[in-house]
């Protein structure tokens, strides 16, 4: 039995150890179970992207790709651990032009049949745009937005001095 480590693409953190049994295919799918990415390429430590299960040998190191290029994780920008997109439960939200930070798992789990759960339980399924920094974009208010969040943080709605409750309504319906 062969077993290697498979990282995000452009990552060094988060690697998971896993069997190398069948095709390449099953590796693929094996690390989109385990990194919670849609694996496309393998790629080696130089940047050779792996084409055949043969190539693999027992302990390498590989960086799975959802379909993009290599990306160095020792000497490409992209491979800080604030970097936009980077495979993580955090991201930003750029509402209105304000920006918020939160998690995945805070915006699906209290309210899972809302439309920020919808957008964010998988990665990407609604092709949600994102602005130059990786902050998703969403067309709201942030003044009614923020109460929201919070909320969906501690189970509490707290709207703030003069905030209009129609306008909360109509965000929160979205």
């Amino acid at each position: 039995m062969r077993r290697v480590t498979v990282f995000v693409n452009g990552t060094s953190k988060n690697g998971k150890v896993v069997a190398v049994y069948g095709t390449l295919t099953d590796l693929l799918s094996v690390a989109t179970n385990k990194l919670g990415i849609k694996a496309c390429h393998l790629y080696n430590g130089k940047g050779g992207l792996i084409d055949d299960i043969a190539l693999i040998r027992d302990d390498d190191v590989l960086y799975v790709s959802e379909g993009d290029s290599f990306f160095d994780p020792q000497n490409d920008v992209r491979a800080r651990d604030d970097r936009p997109g980077a495979h993580t439960d955090w991201l930003t939200l750029n509402i209105g032009g304000r920006l918020f930070t939160t998690t995945r798992s805070t915006l699906v789990s209290k309210e899972p049949e809302s439309m920020l759960a919808h957008m964010f339980r998988e990665k990407d399924v609604w092709g949600n745009k994102q602005d130059e920094c990786g902050a998703y974009l969403i067309d709201r208010s942030p003044e009614y937005f923020e109460p929201i969040l919070n909320y969906l943080r501690h189970g509490q709605l707290i709207i703030n001095e003069g905030i209009n409750l129609l306008g909360k309504v109509l965000t929160c319906r979205v």
